[in-house]
């Protein structure tokens, strides 16, 4: 998710409250319910009072910090409030549905301290949804408080703990949220943080060295109260991801052009390649997707956008398709999105199949292997859906 998108003009702003106060409510929308009624009625009240700060971004976003972390605390079941934050947040859209995973990061860093949080009883407060927004970044911020319990712990403790968490989705975002931890435990410097990933094992050290590269441009950025890396840092992502070591840097590049999005913007198959323009291998390849990433929020789109390239630029741009976007779609809709990898040229469709074969089946939590594969038309389509579905306990890389 973004963390960068607090910039916009104080027009924007207002327009996008506007629309909040209009439709805050749970099922929200153009005509829905008033401020404070509606499904999600709590949730409606704790983000829609802040519009009155609407003119002042900082402001805006301090209050629904300050009362997201009010309204978690006085439910005392974060696993269950977040869902609904989730439900509220994605029926307003706007501004805080795409910020409110960053925000979140704040939410659970500032929960954790306020309820004296234990590692122990982790999986306790961990969302209970696949969700990548608000859900994931409150477990973010939930690990990076625990950072000193989680290197007391020990890596392989640290990763036993992830791994009992309930979903797929769930185990690779808690491996994710160590990487924030240890990246804000050594100032966000790069490589000791890196290091702490590698001792979780190669199945997890590249998810993890993932949340590393986010919490960097996170302090980069001065958001969610880190504290910039000190000397002289990299501050594009050619600069940054140029120097990683070769079994990061797809998780390098995942995040970059998140952070630092390319000033020509990218929108097309002819973006993507302009923004990897010099570029060549594995950069460039991690390179495409990260600009697939950021070429639309709407997974069939980029995939469609992904099907003018050829080959292996095809399968990278494949992996910055917005699957999570999906998580609480029908089997029905995923599998409208695989097929769409019939349109791809001959040689890029087995990559295609099977990349989406294995994030699907992530965010299904291991359902789509036999529910969505089964119902493509041939066999060899089958094959490599479910080739890459069955490979989904590996590292995945590129997720959010």
């Amino acid at each position: 998710m973004r963390t960068r998108s607090l910039t916009l003009s104080g027009a924007a702003v207002l327009a996008c409250a506007l629309a909040l106060a209009s439709t805050a409510s749970g099922g929200g929308g153009a005509g829905g319910p008033t401020f404070g009624y509606g499904g999600d009625v709590k949730e409606s009240r704790a983000v829609g009072y802040c519009v009155i700060y609407v003119k002042n971004e900082s402001a805006y976003r301090s209050c629904v910090t300050r009362n997201l972390v009010k309204l978690i605390v006085g439910t005392n079941d974060p696993a269950r409030e977040l869902p609904r934050i989730d439900h509220y947040v994605h029926s307003v859209g706007g501004w805080i549905e795409v910020n409110c995973h960053a925000v979140m990061h704040t939410v659970g860093r500032r929960y954790g301290a306020a309820e004296h949080v234990t590692l122990a009883r982790l999986l306790h407060y961990l969302p209970r949804t696949n969700d990548p927004g608000c859900s994931a970044g409150f477990a973010h911020g939930l690990l990076t408080y625990l950072g000193p319990q989680i290197v007391r712990l020990g890596p392989k403790g640290a990763a036993a703990d992830c791994a009992r968490a309930p979903t797929r989705y769930q185990r690779y975002s808690c491996i994710h949220g160590l990487g924030h931890a240890y990246a804000r435990l050594f100032t966000d410097a790069v490589d000791p943080a890196l290091d702490a990933c590698r001792q979780l094992g190669p199945a997890n050290a590249p998810d993890c060295a993932q949340g590393v590269y986010h919490d960097y441009w996170i302090a980069v950025s001065g958001l969610d109260d880190a504290h910039a890396p000190t000397g002289v840092l990299p501050k594009t992502p050619r600069g940054l991801c140029g120097g990683q070591p070769s079994e990061f840097v797809r998780a390098c590049w995942y995040r970059a052009f998140l952070e630092r999005p390319p000033t020509h913007g990218v929108a097309s198959a002819a973006d993507i390649l302009a923004a990897c323009e010099g570029l060549e291998d594995l950069q460039h390849t991690s390179c495409v997707t990260a600009a697939s990433l950021i070429s639309s929020t709407d997974p069939f789109r980029q995939l469609e956008t992904c099907s003018r390239l050829d080959d292996d630029d095809a399968d990278a741009c494949a992996r910055g398709v917005r699957v999570p976007g999906l998580a609480r779609a029908t089997t029905a809709e995923q599998v409208r999105l695989i097929v769409g990898c019939a349109s791809w040229h001959r040689h890029a469709q087995r990559g295609c199949y099977e990349w989406l074969g294995k994030a699907l089946n992530v965010v299904s939590n291991g359902a789509f292997a036999s529910r969505g594969c089964s119902r493509l038309r041939y066999a060899a389509t089958r094959a490599s859906c479910t080739r890459g579905a069955q490979s989904y306990e590996g590292a995945l890389e590129t997720f959010s």
